[in-house]
């Protein structure tokens, strides 16, 4: 079985995509304001002397200047210019991305590790980076991973995050596909459900804020700790972006993984339902071992998402059950408009039989979720459907989940777990 296929397809971006950091701009010398002091000057403005001595002295570590004066996502959280200061860093490296890698930081003052990226500035467009930043110090969810520090050196900028020991979820389906304690050709379907609606919670977080990832994998899904049933948090916010859903224009640069990205990104027209897409990928995997859209190459891969078309083999597939073929086929809807929100997801019935009790809203709040999908029961409603499209079938009724889409502007109150 060929799993280790994860590669990104582009990290460019549009120059409308740069994030623009809110700053204020240096003081300029026209801005300073002027102290005289010669020998023949009678007078001189305490007041003023103490704000030039103000001006003149920087309250921070001079800042690398190929990120400029406006990079207040990184300069606002640096503590020192050297990460050593604060943080004992291991030599050894626990992971390496194509500009960057990850290694244990020990605070010196407490004792805690934790996770230590460190990005080479000369290979990094500041842009991105700057964006990556912003945004960790925006979000604070228990499944997204949390920025402690930001530092900054000549050379890289050192991110640091809470440690997760568990390893990588694409790891894990590694080792369950080659064989498990269960009949499951990888995850049972209430491990999987486990995984998803944390993913699922996650992105609803991200998206009610505008925040699109953009690279949802199972590389990117970190376990907290080596436990069984360890909760998950997703990293690498590095291609994701802000994007206001029916304001900003739709995004067009071509970004993510083989495998996990949408129809819609590669038509470089999408918005933040492309997360959806990438969800009922991993979500395909975790049940099988291995991806919906499969080729020899990466251009075979995409061809086949192209075309949207996808089947459930027998052999892997007949013990699963209806409503998580559903799920998935609700999720790997080629037209993002019949796709399910994060929200919607969270309430589909294959999620809440798997989750505790604990887990749910109200009825009237389940029932509104569900409303927005008919699913097909009786055989003739599956009847005149090539194999090629043999997905469960599900009959979406679109009209509801616009509706649905109006009604959930309203504010309601996150589904409540058990496990975290």
């Amino acid at each position: 079985m060929n799993i280790d296929y994860a590669i990104n397809v582009s990290t460019t971006f549009d120059e409308d995509e740069v994030f623009a950091a809110s700053s204020s701009k240096p003081p300029t010398a026209m801005d300073i304001p002027m102290t005289y002091s010669c020998d023949t000057a009678p007078y001189v403005d305490e007041q003023q002397q103490q704000q030039q001595k103000q001006a003149d002295v920087p309250d921070r570590p001079p800042k690398s200047p190929r990120f400029g004066e406006d990079e207040a996502a990184v300069s606002d959280t640096i503590k020192y210019t050297n990460i050593e200061h604060k943080y004992r860093v291991d030599r050894r490296v626990l992971g390496t991305g194509s500009h960057s890698s990850v290694r244990v930081g020990i605070d010196r003052a407490t004792g805690q590790r934790y996770a230590v990226k460190s990005v080479r500035k000369s290979d990094h467009k500041p842009g991105g980076l700057k964006r990556e930043i912003a945004l960790l110090r925006e979000v604070m969810h228990h499944s997204i991973i949390r920025l402690v520090d930001v530092f900054e050196d000549a050379n890289n900028v050192h991110i640091v995050t809470d440690l997760c020991t568990g390893g990588e979820l694409l790891d894990k389906i590694v080792r369950k596909s080659r064989g498990g304690d269960n009949d499951a050709p990888c995850f049972t379907e209430d491990e999987a459900a486990r995984v998803i609606y944390q993913v699922l919670d996650a992105v609803s977080y991200m998206h009610e804020r505008d925040i699109v990832h953009r690279d949802i994998k199972p590389e990117n899904i970190l376990f907290r700790t080596a436990e069984e049933d360890s909760p998950i948090q997703i990293i690498d916010l590095g291609l994701s972006r802000k994007h206001i859903e029916n304001v900003d224009k739709p995004m067009s640069t071509f970004v993510g993984s083989p495998y996990y990205v949408a129809p819609e990104v590669l038509q470089n027209r999408y918005d933040r339902l492309c997360d959806l897409w990438s969800v009922g990928v991993v979500a395909y995997i975790l049940l099988c071992g291995y991806p919906p859209m499969n080729g020899p190459s990466d251009a075979a891969v995409l061809a086949a998402i192209r075309r949207g078309l996808f089947v459930f083999p027998f052999k892997d597939w007949h013990r699963t059950s209806r409503e998580s073929r559903d799920f998935i086929g609700l999720l790997l809807q080629k037209d993002p408009r019949r796709r399910l929100t994060a929200w919607q997801a969270m309430n589909h019935p294959w999620i809440l039989k798997h989750l505790d009790c604990e887990l749910a809203t109200s009825d009237e709040e389940r029932q509104d979720a569900r409303v927005c999908c008919d699913f097909a029961t009786s055989d003739e409603e599956r009847q005149g459907v090539s194999p090629a499209e043999a997905a469960p079938l599900v009959s979406v009724k679109r009209d509801s989940i616009r509706a649905f889409d109006v009604q959930s502007q309203c504010v309601r109150r996150p589904l409540r777990s058990s496990f975290w």
